[in-house]
């Protein structure tokens, strides 16, 4: 018998599983992909990045801190625009979040509050170094929020941490209320 008649025979007995993790290991054997080299300056802009937002937590107003970072925040959205292909469609925007990050997303319709949960892992901010940024940080991915949703509901809303990865959450969770 051939390999090719053996896998009909296999699959047609429920034995798929099988000729599906022989098949996965027998790629795990090939060379791994390389990866790519991150350019240096990276670690550099995420250490001054994180002395830069310490500095400003220790000698300013925690609102004005808030605020400015805020902004950032909204930028970085506007820049990458992957919300704005959402307009007036909430539900494929929370499903594209699902789908692309496994953000989850509930929404109270009734009282207009959003809360945005996003998945466990490493902070997904790329001028984030999780040993040094301090949370105050986390009002960039607020702002980022206020941007996404303004734009997705084409009004208003406002946007809170409610918790935060650099504070030790396994989540960044957001609550947005739209005005």
């Amino acid at each position: 018998m051939d390999r090719k008649q053996f896998l009909k025979l296999a699959c047609g007995l429920g034995a798929c599983g099988c000729a599906t993790r022989l098949a996965a290991h027998s790629r795990a054997l090939e060379a791994p992909e390389p990866r790519p080299v991150e350019d240096p300056r990276l670690g550099f802009t995420r250490h001054q990045v994180a002395r830069l937002i310490g500095f400003m937590g220790a000698g300013l107003p925690a609102e004005a801190c808030a605020s400015v970072i805020e902004q950032t925040g909204r930028e970085c959205a506007k820049l990458t625009q992957l919300h704005a292909r959402f307009k007036h469609d909430p539900e494929g925007y929370f499903e594209a979040g699902r789908k692309n990050w496994g953000t989850e997303f509930t929404w109270d319709k009734l009282k207009g509050i959003i809360t945005v949960t996003v998945a466990e892992g490493p902070c997904g901010c790329p001028l984030v170094d999780a040993k040094r940024t301090p949370a105050l940080w986390c009002n960039c991915s607020v702002g980022y929020q206020k941007e996404s949703f303004e734009t997705v509901f084409g009004r208003p809303v406002k946007a809170r941490l409610l918790a935060s990865k650099l504070s030790g959450s396994k989540h960044c969770v957001f609550e947005v209320t739209l005005c």
